[in-house]
């Protein structure tokens, strides 16, 4: 028998199982995937930040290392924080915490609108309402909306007089949204627009006097530059978690699972604990500077000023608007 004829089989079975085995290992190298999370938020003291941390880092166990998130500070990366929808997008990065979507999504400007929504259960049911027209928005971008959670009510902190909103007259005050700077307007103050990050800067420097956001953990980052905070809810603030949909679509079927599942724990959590954090707080906070809880006189005056800009609002931004506003006003009774 010809020993260079038998052993032919032997080296083809070989060179098969070693072909096999490459192809295999470059498949696992392949599905591997590094994402950059970025967040809007500048400073890792911050008690969302450390919870959107702590979410980052589970994703490689839970994915049994398929997944690794590293995230970025809000002002470390080129992306301002209304712009983090189209970073996303456009794969700049593969996840973000966009607080600031409604530049790109007029009609989601109806959740904040000013005195509409104003407890915590009220918004719980107003994130409901809207998360079907986020969802389809952001998919026509080529992004994943995973998940929403919610900041405590947003209330004013001001370096100047304010114990009720007649005093926001002549102020300058940072807001969000168009929605809340109309709030300001309609009470004689001048709304200015700042990014997270420049926050602090602009105390320091006079660009504003007033902010409107909750005790935890905005208000107490900037505790030393505020005299005053009047405690009238305007409205709440919420943030998205969403994904790149071409990042997200290369993870295996279990690691996606896995990623929802992760961001669904997450989101409850960051809720549960900022609410709880505000209200620690804001004992705290009645410690160094002047408190004043609005009155239901004060409540009831501020609804009737801006319920009629609700509907005139909702014209002004198409059909989904209108929808959405009926439906929160029919689910609010308000």
């Amino acid at each position: 028998m010809n020993i260079k004829l038998a052993r032919r089989p032997l080296l083809k079975l070989a060179t098969a199982l070693c072909l096999v085995a490459t192809a295999s290992f470059s498949l696992c190298a392949a599905a591997a995937q590094n994402w950059r999370f970025y967040i809007y938020l500048p400073s890792p003291t911050w008690n969302t930040a450390q919870g959107l941390a702590k979410m980052s880092e589970s994703f490689e166990a839970e994915t049994k290392g398929e997944l690794k998130v590293r995230m970025h500070l809000g002002g470390t990366l080129q992306i301002h924080a209304a712009n983090i929808t189209g970073a996303v997008a456009d794969g700049v990065v593969q996840m973000g915490d966009d607080a600031f979507y409604h530049g790109s999504m007029p009609f989601a400007g109806a959740i904040r609108l000013p005195m509409l929504i104003q407890t915590e259960k009220e918004f719980a049911q107003a994130l409901e309402i809207i998360r079907p027209y986020l969802e389809a928005a952001y998919a026509k971008k080529g992004v994943i909306l995973l998940g929403q959670y919610s900041y405590p009510a947003q209330v004013s902190w001001s370096t100047k007089k304010l114990v009720t909103s007649t005093d926001m007259q002549g102020q300058k005050v940072r807001v969000t949204t168009p929605e809340q700077g109309e709030f300001v307007k309609r009470f004689g103050g001048t709304p200015v627009t700042l990014g997270t990050p420049d926050i602090s800067s602009g105390l320091d420097r006079g660009v504003i006097d007033t902010v409107f956001t909750s005790s935890a953990p905005g208000a107490w980052g900037w505790r030393e530059s505020f005299k005053y905070n009047y405690r009238l809810t305007v409205g709440y603030f919420d943030s998205n978690l969403i994904v790149n949909k071409t990042a997200f679509e290369k993870l295996s079927p279990e690691s996606q699972a896995n990623v929802r599942k992760v961001i669904k724990e997450s989101v409850v959590s960051l809720t549960d604990v900022m609410q709880r954090d505000d209200d620690t707080t804001t004992v705290k906070m009645k410690e160094i500077m002047t408190v004043t809880v609005a009155t239901q006189g004060d409540v009831k005056a501020a609804t009737a000023k801006m319920e009629p800009y609700w509907n005139t609002w909702a014209k002004a931004n198409g059909p989904e608007a209108v929808e959405i506003v009926a439906k929160l006003r029919a689910a609010l009774k308000r």
